[in-house]
């Protein structure tokens, strides 16, 4: 009998399109003779299903065209005539949403709380590796190296801006790179050489986020990323890959919309770095162990081969293309050891009991003591 699986994307998140690109990669790879997948569409709040298998269906969604669903107690139930009525009931859901609340962990936290079994980190995971400024304070306490960075608050600047700027001058150096602390691919980034350039990229920053990391920008550095998934057994750690981009970042046009494929960055693989593979190969492993993930997670580092030193970027819980690219394992083997680990990871204990009086004995209107 096939394992039901809902293949979850969409959301209200500015990388809304390259997670309908995932879910597609991964309807068309996905073993049917194993898993009955239902596609379920997020957009404002709600969810969406049937006819929902090529990317054109997207360009301009017609929601009128597909049957609108809500999740109540671990099942998709459809509203009709005022009733609801059963239409799906998953035994795991694969996740492929990117940034906004597919991946920060709402999604997650309402999953759980409906007992479903999901192909990602965790609630907390999710919420600290969403957010820059709280995962690089997480990072420098397991003695990680992270490059030196200031947090900038939306209201504070509009309130100062040359406070602000002051700020940020007082402890780091030119140049700086900008970013908005909760999204991804690049998506409101910017370099700043000098203080008007400062002011200008802390302004675009702000438009997408109102919390902002700047951090020192290395002048010599090679981006290189790794990849790691739990099969249920092991840690599985990818191959590293450096991508090239045509400026001083990889922005969103480099990742996504110079060659018209999620993948089609110009790569080496394994990354040229030499000896430094085995330690970013390492280090993917240990902060998957440490963090206790679930699911497909990408880390990207910044390498600076002068001195040898490995600085940890960001975490990707739920990486474009679910990173499959990178592993030698073939998608759709990758898949199904990632769906099979999560529903066994997900098993849940039954809850411990403890028994009080507390209730038996409580008085109306009497103040109750901490």
């Amino acid at each position: 009998m096939r394992k039901k699986v809902a293949l979850i994307f969409g959301g209200r998140s500015l990388e809304h399109d390259v997670s309908v690109i995932t879910a597609m990669q991964v309807l068309a790879n996905v073993d049917s003779k194993k898993y009955e997948v239902e596609p379920v569409y997020m957009k404002d709040g709600n969810f969406y299903v049937e006819g929902l298998d090529k990317v054109e269906k997207f360009v301009d969604f017609e929601e009128e065209k597909h049957k609108k669903v809500i999740l109540l107690k671990g099942e998709f139930l459809l509203l009709k005539r005022g009733k609801l009525k059963k239409f799906f009931k998953p035994d795991v859901a694969l996740i492929a949403c990117h940034g906004g609340e597919g991946e920060d962990g709402t999604l997650q936290a309402m999953l759980s709380f409906n007992g479903i079994p999901y192909t990602s980190p965790d609630v907390l995971q999710s919420a600290v590796c969403m957010d820059k400024d709280f995962s690089k304070q997480v990072f420098e306490n397991m003695c990680l190296n992270v490059l030196p960075f200031e947090t900038v608050f939306k209201d504070e600047f509009e309130d100062d801006r040359q406070k602000s700027i002051f700020s940020i001058e007082s402890f780091l150096s030119y140049p700086m790179i900008v970013k908005p602390a909760r999204l991804g691919s690049s998506i409101g980034i910017g370099v700043a050489k000098d203080r008007g350039a400062l002011e200008e990229k802390l302004c675009v920053a702000f438009k997408f986020d109102d919390k902002v990391v700047v951090e020192t920008k290395l002048e010599d550095f090679k981006e290189v990323n790794c990849a790691a998934y739990f099969d249920g057994n092991v840690i599985r750690v990818s191959r590293t890959e450096q991508p090239f981009g045509a400026g001083d970042f990889l922005s969103f046009q480099d990742k996504y919309e110079r060659s018209g494929k999620m993948s089609g960055l110009e790569r080496v693989s394994p990354a040229d770095i030499g000896s430094l593979n085995l330690v970013v190969q390492a280090m993917t492993e240990r902060i998957y162990r440490d963090f206790n993930m679930n699911g497909i997670v990408r880390v990207d580092y910044l390498i600076d081969e002068k001195r040898g030193k490995v600085y940890i970027n960001e975490i990707n819980t739920v990486p474009g293309s679910l990173a499959f690219y990178l592993f030698d394992t073939d998608f759709k083997t990758l898949l199904k050891e990632v769906i099979e680990a999560s529903i066994k990871t997900h098993l849940k204990k039954p809850l411990p009991t403890f028994k009080t009086e507390i209730l038996s004995k409580f008085k109306g209107g009497a103040k109750m003591r901490k």
